[in-house]
């Protein structure tokens, strides 16, 4: 039945007049290319151009080399969809509404703010990685807070359910995906009891994550429960490259004292309710203390542009957290398309978290499509004598895309990096830990569509209580997964595939 209503429901609809635009475009052009040769002429000209302009562009090689290919061995098809199709770039009013927002978000965040305590207790070692964040993620490190790690789903949406019902004056929520089931009826349950009592509830979800599970107008259904409910940038049928900047993020904020991130969605596999990739291996962290106004800044710039009103953050921000006696730093940052974000701040911050590693780098991500950058800092840290282990799934959720993932082995084995394959099924964690001091949670996969496209988030800790969860995570993560040795063989016809498809990477 969730095929058929996918089917014919308003959204295959409207990617179905997408297709047929495009088509229409490129038989326009490939019939006219064919009769008139001065149309010919202009696109050999506007070709040339385009090829100049790719090659002189300030951006990701990796990302150029498609449309280099495109455009030399199908002039007309490649000029057109690069013009149609290439910019990552978020638009201009975006752009304009989000940086409104951090300069009025910025005051409150200021004020909770102690530079010269984090300096301190970051050190030499590791102050370079907070300094990078504050000039390129609009945010900065904080102190004395409670952070809780959690290995699993399950165990986070239990925890997650106790501080919705405690809400007493709002909810923000933000999410790639909602899909109804144990784990989102629960929530939905809460929400609507809440809203009757009066809780101010914002919920932001993204239109092409949710496709299949949610009703084209369900977040009208959540409106006439009480709930202010948006959809994250509404796919239309109108061929544009902004449909490439997804809301990746996992954001829940109650009464502005707890939060909760990582890379859990509100859906059943995962919290293994739906059990059919295997145990779906995923973490995420609560926060409770002043780093809890980053997650509340960083869900207005979405959610603003979704609902394009003013916001009034001395009703959200918490101008008097409190401090408990834990210890350690977090800093809890988002990432995005340029020119928002005017670095690849996620991916930067992973060449950072290896850049300062002594002796181990463990991570784990459920795609490794990296580019030469990421690549090489993985490759660099191993030839220099850390232990770099990158723990990938065993079960794959698309084929196409983990067989690139394996296709990356063999250059990061070389380097003697570690590869390890989750062998009960599917990790979709998205963490990191190094010299079991610093530590990364977050919904940042190592692809390049959340380094290059989506929006995300993420946290960085040091010397905090919890990343000796972490580092025992990690441990048992190792024991069940399947070792990549020499023995590791592929198929003439896996290798075929990711020589084909290897020059497109960038694109998946």
């Amino acid at each position: 039945m969730k095929i058929l209503r996918l089917i014919f429901s308003k959204w295959s609809i409207s990617a179905l007049a997408f297709l047929v635009q495009v088509a229409a475009i490129v038989l326009i052009i490939l019939f006219a290319a064919n009769y008139l040769i001065w149309f010919q002429i202009f696109f050999l000209v506007v070709g040339i151009v385009v090829f100049f302009f790719i090659i002189n562009r300030w951006q990701n090689t990796d990302y150029k080399i498609p449309w280099l290919f495109l455009v030399l061995a199908l002039p007309i098809f490649g000029t057109t969809f690069f013009l149609m199709f290439a910019q990552n770039r978020a638009k201009k009013k975006d752009v304009k509404f989000m940086l409104h927002a951090y300069e009025k978000a910025k005051p409150f965040l200021d004020q909770i703010g102690d530079p010269e305590g984090v300096k301190t207790v970051l050190g030499p070692t590791y102050q370079g990685i907070e300094t990078y964040l504050e000039k390129t993620a609009y945010t900065f490190g904080h102190l004395n807070n409670d952070i809780k790690y959690y290995p699993v789903g399950e165990l986070m949406w239990k925890d997650m359910l106790q501080a919705l019902k405690g809400a007493k004056k709002y909810i923000l929520m933000e999410y790639f995906i909602i899909d109804p089931g144990v784990m989102w009826d629960a929530i939905h349950e809460i929400l609507v009891e809440k809203a009757k009592e009066g809780v101010t509830i914002h919920l932001l979800y993204d239109d092409v994550g949710t496709v299949g599970m949610l009703k084209t107008g369900y977040y009208k259904t959540l409106r006439k429960e009480g709930i202010d409910a948006h959809k994250f940038n509404p796919f239309r049928p109108i061929a544009s490259n902004v449909y490439n900047n997804r809301d990746h993020r996992k954001i829940m904020v109650i009464d502005g004292e707890v939060g909760f991130t990582g890379g859990i969605n509100l859906g059943d596999e995962y919290i293994n309710e739906n059990k059919r990739l295997g145990h779906w291996k995923d973490t995420g962290i609560r926060i409770k203390g002043s780093a809890v106004n980053s997650l509340i800044s960083t869900f207005f710039f979405n959610f603003g542009l979704a609902n394009r009103k003013e916001i009034s953050y001395e009703l959200y921000f918490n101008q008097k957290p409190k401090k408990y006696e834990s210890k350690g730093y977090i800093n809890f940052f988002g990432d995005g398309p340029t020119p928002v974000y005017t670095e690849a701040v996620g991916e930067s911050n992973f060449i950072n978290m290896l850049a300062v590693a002594k002796k181990t780098f463990y991570c784990t991500t459920p795609y490794l499509i990296c580019d030469y950058r990421l690549m090489m800092a993985f490759r660099d840290a191993a030839l220099r004598g850390v232990d770099v282990r990158i723990v990938v799934p065993h079960i794959p959720d698309k084929r196409l895309v983990f067989n690139l993932t394996r296709g990356s082995y063999k250059h990061l084995r070389e380097a003697g990096v570690k590869i390890y394959e989750y062998t009960p099924g599917f990790v979709h964690a998205k963490m990191a830990a190094v010299d079991k001091k610093l530590a990364f949670v977050g919904t940042i996969n190592m692809d390049f569509r959340s380094l290059t496209h989506h929006y995300e988030c993420g946290a960085v800790m040091y010397d905090c209580e919890c990343i000796k969860d972490i580092n025992a995570d990690f441990d048992e993560i190792f024991k069940i997964s399947q070792y990549v040795d020499d023995s590791y063989k592929r198929s003439a016809g896996a290798k075929f595939v990711n020589v084909l498809f290897a020059p497109f990477r960038a694109l998946f």
